[in-house]
């Protein structure tokens, strides 16, 4: 198995560029393009941006289920800690991950 090469993800770095925001035309043909991430050593897909919708959020789906999460995350309530690259905290209660972007 190869390990895949990796770098501490950051709000930037999970950006959707083909992100429709909800007062945009959106065509239903087209899914957004997430980012390739280990989260909490589980990969995935990440990705921030409004998911044609009217607010930003981060958006998680993962390849297997995450012991906790389950197979996708979707929050509003989250934030990068730019002290802490890689380091995510989320929801209401300060429940916390670590996003790895993978580089190809």
């Amino acid at each position: 198995m190869t390990v895949p090469t990796t770098i501490p993800a950051t709000e930037r770095d999970l950006f959707v560029e083909n992100d429709t925001h909800g007062f945009e035309a959106k065509d239903a043909n087209v899914e957004p393009t997430m980012h390739k991430v280990l989260v909490d050593g589980w990969p995935a897909n990440a990705g921030v941006g409004s998911f044609g919708n009217y607010s930003t959020r981060l958006v998680i789906k993962f390849d297997s289920p995450h012991p906790e999460l389950g197979l996708e995350l979707s929050t509003k309530y989250f934030m990068f800690d730019d002290s802490r690259p890689g380091h995510l905290t989320w929801g209401h209660n300060g429940a916390s991950l670590s996003i790895q972007k993978i580089i190809e």
